[in-house]
């Protein structure tokens, strides 16, 4: 399997289950390399499938590797391509990478099925797909404190899998521009002792 994508900040933090912010200090920190990419208009960094491969690794083998052998590690990464071999060798180690390499794919594939459940509308914003309900709307409701079970109860139309697609599409590919309200409509009637307004 060739490995040719490329992985923004967001991205790299849905594949290895981390908080974006540990990302960028990683890539902050070196050695991975990150190219400047044109995304919706704007400059983003990302990383190649095997600086993302190395993030992942390093993190798996956190209790083997000093600080040097890390370094050496992404070394012997960049000389020959990871689909074209099992193990890793440098210096004295010899690191078998087959079980890694799965799983990082594994969770890349996961990251394209996401991107699967998503539409567009006209104007570019994402929908759940089958739904005319923005991705981000569901996401900033959950980012303003609601619950699932609350997310629901304003629109019954969706299943609890749709919201938390709705919440894993919008960490792993932000929105740019102003943000969707954190609170429907509903709970900010409710909020200000409006009920009956919502119920006329």
């Amino acid at each position: 399997m060739a490995h040719t994508a490329q992985f923004t900040a967001a991205e790299a933090a849905f594949v290895l289950r981390e908080p974006v912010r540990t990302v960028k200090k990683a890539l902050d920190a070196g050695p991975v390399r990150p190219v400047l990419l044109r995304r919706a208009g704007a400059s983003v960094r990302a990383i190649g499938w095997s600086d993302l491969f190395y993030l992942y690794a390093v993190r798996a083998l956190r209790d083997e590797l000093t600080p040097k052998a890390r370094t050496e590690f992404y070394q012997a990464l960049q000389q020959t391509p990871i689909d074209r071999r099992d193990e890793v060798r440098f210096g004295r180690f010899r690191i078998s990478i087959s079980d890694l390499v799965e799983e990082v794919e594994r969770r890349t594939t996961d990251l394209t099925v996401l991107a699967e459940k998503v539409a567009f509308r006209a104007d570019g914003e994402p929908l759940l797909k089958g739904r005319e309900i923005e991705v981000y709307r569901i996401a900033a409701l959950l980012d303003g404190g609601a619950s699932i079970e609350q997310v629901l109860e304003d629109y019954p139309l969706l299943s609890r899998k749709e919201i938390e697609t709705a919440q894993a599409y919008a960490d792993a590919y932000p929105k740019a521009g102003r943000p969707y309200p954190r609170t429907s409509v509903k709970r900010a009637l409710q909020g200000a002792g409006l009920e009956a307004l919502d119920e006329a």
